[in-house]
């Protein structure tokens, strides 16, 4: 404040000195120079004082008369547009100036005012006020912003520190659930010794033959047990051979048999618990990288560069400004594609409220790239002030639709989807298709969608967000409950799309007359613990159409190559519009399969064009 007060007084001071400069009995830089700076709404009333003064100690009589109505005439004229429009353009200004100003030049040269000037030199005045006035505030508005340091946010760098460290953290956490032991299919040689030493510590002791058997080094027994529980390890029975041979030294074969298998099971049971205990320790150790990625991804998501755009702020607050809106507290950033945001503080001026838009058209043209505000910002800039953000606009948008059918006979189908507009310019459409039809179906894609939502709305990437909500489901631990998931996250910045296709059908990309389809094979989620994850990339182009849909729709089109015959299908159609395309799609199955669905079916299709 002690600087912005410092330049007011300058700015008095100049109006005071611009009083003394005439030009032919002219005095064209007193309205030029007052309509400049009531522009910038620097203090008003302390400015017409100050204008006042220096008319009255240099200027003639009759000048003086002519310049204090013209400046009433132009600070009447800012106030009324002000008033009606909440902002005064520097247009209007410029134009109410130099009119005002000829309009009393010319009652002066009507009235035959003594010194007055003539007609031609009053429109010359005229035309050099309204330049003056154009040019004029751009010069003040550059002396008032000159010196302007935009201040960091305070407390970023601690708390990109505090993630660093969080984020070593969990990758150390994560490393040492990794070194654990890996999982085993079959016992090991020393879980086989203790299972022999328990065997032979609870029949043999109390035997009177134990002498006989394992005291004497010559004996068959330690063959015998050992073949007999690596068959029993196998097959799960005991070798008929080796039972035969075991009889005709011990006389409790039968007893050792029974015995054995009872050992062998409690060890089977104990095993499964331990690689169970194993495969949580992986999925932890997943979920840890997983928040260590997302906080390293916070830290390096977007970088402060308003230093090195000064003037490009201070253009932006000029035609803010022109447009009736303040903005302070400006902070451009880059994030790590080399996209801007823009945060502010914005408030409307004289009491009125001013659309979002108006302010938009400031940001982008002071920033010289096509800006637009976040997608949650209110519509109108009011008075009281709020913060604003703005992002860089995308090059692509997008219209979606879907189309579906439960299958005959049931009430709820077990497909879900959804359509996601994600921060950072993306757009994610997902499918899920849950295993068999009905409510369980139902619920069990719900959740997987749910869990994908929310992951991708806390920032993780799509193939992060894949395994952290597979590991959920793999905990979760419910049999014959799995879903397929099929996701297209679309740039659109670029117009490049990554498909992920869990267990999924193909996906379909219609550019004009030739259709690409995109496959994978992989198993559902919730399956295994250990998910392998493979994007398939793929650019679209204006006017092209994604098409997703469930194994529903295509294992009933009664041909032998399904995928194919869709193919044939999207070739024929011609539309424009979305939702008419995913019911021409449905429509041309159900004639197909002569109006039957024998599963559920949803088709979910999405056009992109250039902006």
């Amino acid at each position: 404040m002690k600087k912005l007060s410092v330049k007011q007084v300058i700015l008095y001071v100049g109006g005071i000195l611009m009083c003394q400069m005439s030009w032919m009995g002219c005095y064209p830089l007193i309205p030029a120079f007052f309509t400049a700076v009531c522009l910038e709404d620097a203090a008003r009333i302390a400015l017409s004082a100050a204008m006042f003064l220096g008319i009255v100690l240099f200027v003639p009589i009759t000048a003086a008369v002519k310049y204090l109505m013209a400046m009433g005439v132009i600070l009447i004229t800012i106030k009324l547009f002000e008033w009606a429009e909440g902002r005064c353009t520097v247009l209007c200004a410029s134009a109410a100036a130099s009119i005002a100003t000829f309009m009393m030049s010319l009652s002066g040269e009507l009235l035959n005012v003594r010194h007055s000037t003539g007609v031609v030199v009053s429109l010359v005045e005229a035309v050099f006020v309204f330049s003056s006035i154009m040019m004029g505030t751009r010069l003040i508005d550059f002396f008032m912003q000159a010196g302007f340091v935009p201040q960091r946010e305070e407390g970023g760098h601690i708390q990109e520190s505090k993630l660093v460290n969080y984020a070593d953290s969990f990758s150390g956490l994560s490393r040492i659930f990794s070194r654990m032991s890996s999982a085993q299919r079959v016992l090991s040689a020393e879980q086989m010794g203790k299972i022999q030493n328990e065997l032979t510590g609870t029949l043999c002791t109390g035997c009177n033959q134990c002498a006989l058997c394992w005291e004497k080094e010559e004996s068959p027994m330690y063959s015998y047990l050992a073949y007999m529980l690596q068959s029993l390890q196998r097959t799960g029975e005991a070798d008929h051979e080796i039972v035969v041979q075991m009889q005709e030294y011990c006389p409790y074969t039968d007893a050792v048999i029974q015995e054995s298998m009872r050992i062998f099971e409690k060890a089977r049971l104990n095993l499964a618990w331990y690689n169970r205990l194993l495969e949580n320790r992986e999925i932890i150790a997943q979920q840890l990288d997983a928040m260590a990625y997302i906080m390293e991804d916070c830290v390096n998501e977007r970088c402060e560069v308003t230093q090195q755009h000064r003037q490009l702020l201070a253009e932006v607050k000029y035609r803010a400004r022109e447009r009736g809106v303040i903005v302070q507290n400006p902070h451009i950033y880059e994030n790590k594609n080399k996209r801007w945001q823009l945060t502010c503080d914005a408030y409307a001026k004289n009491g009125s409220c001013i659309s979002m838009k108006e302010l938009t058209r400031a940001v982008s043209v002071g920033l010289e790239r096509a800006m637009r505000p976040h997608r949650d910002e209110r519509a109108m800039v009011s008075p009281q002030g709020s913060a604003v953000l703005f992002e860089e606009d995308t090059c692509f948008h997008e219209t979606h639709a879907v189309a579906r059918m439960v299958k005959d006979g049931g009430r709820v189908s077990g497909d879900n989807y959804s359509f996601l507009e994600l921060d950072n310019g993306q757009m994610a459409m997902m499918l899920s298709d849950g295993m068999g039809s009905g409510s369980n179906a139902c619920k069990e894609s719900e959740l997987v969608l749910e869990l994908l939502e929310k992951f991708l709305e806390a920032g993780f990437s799509e193939e992060t967000a894949l395994k952290m909500m597979n590991s959920a489901m793999v905990i979760r631990g419910e049999d014959d409950l799995y879903s397929t998931v099929d996701i297209c996250s679309l740039d659109l910045y670029t117009g490049c799309c990554e498909l992920y296709k869990i267990g999924a059908a193909a996906t379909f990309i219609k550019h004009g007359d030739f259709v690409e389809r995109v496959e994978s094979s992989s198993l559902p989620v919730g399956v295994t613990h250990r998910m392998e994850l493979a994007a398939t990339k793929k650019q679209l182009s204006d006017g092209d159409f994604l098409v997703m849909m469930t194994d529903g729709v295509l294992e009933y089109l009664q041909e032998e190559d399904t995928d194919l015959a869709m193919c044939g299908i999207l070739k024929q159609l011609s539309y424009q519009h979305p939702g008419q395309f995913a019911d021409a799609v449905l429509e041309e199955v159900l004639e197909r399969t002569g109006g039957k669905a024998a599963d559920d079916m949803t088709i979910l299709v999405c056009g992109v064009w250039k902006k």
